[in-house]
Order: structure tokens, then C-alpha cells, then sequence
């Protein structure tokens, strides 16, 4: 049987995971005097992108960019990056000078997260809590995560891609309504490049799931659930549609690569 998760320690696994991740980011944040930096795109991108976009939506100038290469549309730039974040929303009521010193403390929270949403999907599968919370930490921690540090936007389709996963098993083992289309929304919202990955994923994850036996499925609970798959994506259109129209317009997406 799985964990009994009315006694699941979400909030101690939420906080080793803060712990584990914090003992090795404070370091480089007190050497460089409450800055988080990273050589490499961390630096010359995410931070500047992160200052950019935060001081545009202060000002307004939310339309076109023309700080941006010779001169973009603001939504379809900056959508695969920080418009869809959660985290990123955090600092925009924020000075925009304090916002480089939030991105080290956001990276430990968004691992933390991920920690625990895994363990929280995990759990449904495993006897114990204490295995449950080696594989959340074992998720957020992979080599993966960490070797990405330097795109810290990828820690976040990463920490919410558990959430649709365990609404998916909610609405198909337990029939519970609506709660799948928001987290289509969330994980569409995020990062529309993971989300067709995160698609594909949960495609192959339903029809195996379906042939093992452990759903059973009938006309309605599929048009259901195509309902809240379309509803959860028009959600997402505000930012999805932009910049789906963005990279159909750009011509090199018909030419080769060569060289």
C-alpha cells in the first residue's frame, strides 16, 4: 500500500531539500556579498533578463523591446524565460536593484519545491514516507538539476511537472474535476518549450498506465478529460500564442543546419 498521506512530512522534506540546497548556494552568495553569480549565461542571461523584464513591467513597456537584440516583441521574448514564472512575479514589486540578490534564495526555493511535489507524486506509489522523500530528493537533486544551475528557468517546469502528473492519477483514479486543466494551465504558463515535452511524457505515462490496468476509462471520462487538457492550454494562450506565433514567423525553422 502507499505512504499514508494524511501523515506525510511535506514541510520536512520541503525544508532538507531548502537545507541541502542552501548549503551549497549560501557559500557562493556570502563570498560574493549576498550575490549569487555564475559564470556563463547565468551572468550575461538569466540576470540581466531577470532585471530587464522586471524593470519593463514597472514601466509598462510590455509591447516591444527595443533593448533586446536590434529590437523584439516583449512577450514572445521573454515568455520561455521569466513572463510564466511564479517565482520571477515575486520580485517585481521589488526595487530592481535588489532583484539580483533574490535569484539564489529563489533557486533553493524552487529545488525545495521540486523536492516536495515529487515526493508528494511518489508517494502514491511506495510504502513508506521515508522512501517517498529519497526519490523527491533524488528528482530535485539529479544531475540534471544541477548541472542546469546556469539556466535557473529550468528548475521550474522541473518543480511543477510532479503537480500534473498527480492530478492526472486524481482524475483518472478518483474522478476529481478541474484540478487537472490548472495544472495544464500552471505548466503551460511556465515554459511553453518543456510543456510539449512534459506532453509527450504524459501521453506515453496515460497509455501505459491504461494497458496496465489501473485506470479504467469511458467516453465520458475521456471527453472530460479532453476538456480540461483544451481549457487548461486556452488558459495558457496569453502568453502560448505570442510565441507560437513568434517561431512560425521566424524563417529559419524551414532551413537546415549545416556547417
Amino acid at each position: 500500500m502507499p505512504a499514508d498521506r494524511r501523515k506525510t512530512p511535506y514541510f520536512e522534506v520541503f525544508l532538507i531539500a531548502l537545507f541541502i540546497a542552501l548549503s551549497f548556494i549560501l557559500p557562493y552568495i556570502m563570498i560574493d556579498k549576498g550575490l549569487f553569480l555564475f559564470f556563463g549565461d547565468y551572468d550575461v542571461q538569466q540576470v540581466p533578463f531577470y532585471m530587464l523584464v522586471h524593470d519593463a513591467i514597472r514601466s509598462g513597456n510590455i509591447r516591444w523591446s527595443w533593448t533586446t537584440d536590434l529590437g523584439s516583441n516583449f512577450i514572445s521574448s521573454y515568455s520561455f524565460y521569466n513572463l510564466g514564472s511564479p517565482f520571477f512575479w515575486l520580485t517585481v514589486p521589488l526595487p530592481s536593484e535588489w532583484v539580483p540578490y533574490t535569484l539564489g534564495p529563489l533557486l533553493a526555493i524552487k529545488i525545495a519545491l521540486a523536492a516536495t511535489f515529487a515526493f508528494a507524486y511518489i508517494s502514491r506509489f511506495v510504502h513508506t514516507s521515508e522512501l517517498a522523500a529519497l526519490g523527491g530528493l533524488l528528482y530535485a537533486f539529479s544531475s540534471y538539476s544541477i548541472y542546469n544551475i546556469f539556466f535557473n528557468h529550468f528548475h521550474e517546469p522541473m518543480a511543477f511537472f510532479p503537480l500534473m502528473l498527480i492530478a492526472l492519477e486524481e482524475f483518472m483514479a478518483n474522478d476529481r474535476k478541474a484540478v487537472f486543466a490548472l495544472t495544464v494551465f500552471l505548466n503551460a504558463i511556465v515554459n511553453y518549450n518543456f510543456f510539449f515535452g512534459e506532453v509527450v511524457f504524459l501521453l506515453i505515462y496515460w497509455v501505459l498506465r491504461l494497458i496496465s490496468g489501473a485506470w479504467k476509462l469511458s467516453p465520458k471520462k475521456f471527453a472530460f478529460l479532453m476538456f480540461e487538457s483544451v481549457i487548461g492550454v486556452g488558459m495558457s494562450c496569453v502568453l502560448l500564442v505570442p510565441s507560437v506565433m513568434s517561431i512560425t514567423g521566424n524563417y529559419r525553422i524551414g532551413e537546415l543546419l549545416s556547417g
